[in-house]
């Protein structure tokens, strides 16, 4: 793939790509000029993070930059320097931040994985949020990046569907960075709806990519439709013959799934994980759970964490 303008994409995600115990929630590339403001204020809430306050993700990203300077730091690693080439990998509930050097930029690429295989990797010390950075080598570089583009250009061309194909380039990539990132006890280098069958309709693809792209934000139907080149009677029309639900629907579907894992991945208040979802207000996103899960959502995540820590 030839990357030649800025995107990212979050993809869909249901209950069913969940319980496979790998998927993969986004993507995206990126120029970050000298002088720019990073990170760019673009990114669902939960993504979003400022360099004095870091953040909290509630999975794992594989980060990779490939020109420019800058540093990073986290509760494990302290803080340390990114060079050109460098790889690190970002934990679910461990803090972090990291920026460009303001008059020098850099290029990032990146996606978000999660699912049981990461926590096992974890578990088994395949990967520590203390040894999760590493400055390539230049031939380590060229097999990273043919296989982070190739990945990369999927979720590009589709990002409306949660693919075997892109599961399977994700997989190659952490087989690539697992090869490259220190083993326990060595030092760092301190350097949606998991469719089927593809949606056609130019329209409706471009639709859902605004909901799981932009939903943390406030989007009515009606605000969805005037960013499209159809009416709200058509594209209701569109959703039900090629969905089989309303907008609204997958609007509601969005925020209910980014908020589930922000529930049993996170320590985040409701109140917190219903803003950062999208949900006006903590008595909406309750609504909705108990219709969804027959449970609040403190209920939720206290079934959901007794239930893993009752597992073998």
């Amino acid at each position: 793939m030839s990357l030649t303008e800025s995107f990212f994409h979050y993809l869909p995600i249901t209950d069913s790509d969940m319980r496979l115990g790998f998927y993969v929630t986004g993507g995206g590339w990126g120029v970050v000029a000298p002088g720019s403001e990073y990170p760019p204020q673009q990114h669902p809430g939960v993504y979003q993070f400022s360099w004095g306050a870091g953040r909290e993700l509630p999975e794992f990203q594989i980060q990779f930059i490939a020109e420019g300077r800058g540093e990073f730091e986290s509760t494990p690693t302290g803080r340390v320097s990114i060079e050109p080439n460098t790889l690190f990998l970002l934990f679910p509930g461990v803090w972090h931040r990291y920026r460009p050097v303001r008059n020098v930029g850099w290029t990032e690429r990146w996606i978000s994985i999660h699912g049981e295989f990461m926590h096992r990797l974890v578990e088994s010390g395949s990967i520590s949020p203390s040894n999760a950075l590493i400055q390539l080598k230049s031939d380590q570089r060229e097999a990273l990046l043919q296989t982070f583009d190739r990945l990369l250009g999927r979720i590009h061309q589709d990002p409306t569907r949660h693919t075997s194909a892109v599961c399977a380039n994700s997989l190659e990539l952490l087989s690539v960075a697992l090869e490259m990132l220190p083993k326990k006890g060595e030092k760092i280098n301190d350097a949606r709806s998991g469719r089927a069958a593809a949606v056609t309709d130019p329209i409706v693809n471009r639709a859902l990519d605004i909901i799981w792209t932009r939903s943390d934000r406030p989007l009515s139907v009606n605000q969805l439709v005037a960013s499209l080149p159809t009416t709200r009677r058509t594209i209701e029309r569109k959703f039900m013959s090629t969905l089989g639900h309303t907008v609204l629907d997958e609007i509601n579907q969005c925020r209910l799934l980014r908020a589930k894992r922000m529930l049993t991945e996170t320590n985040l208040s409701i109140k917190s994980v219903a803003y950062l979802a999208g949900f006006g207000g903590q008595e909406r996103f309750r609504r909705l759970m108990i219709a969804e899960e027959g449970c609040p959502p403190g209920e939720y995540r206290d079934r959901y964490r007794a239930g893993t820590t009752g597992k073998s």
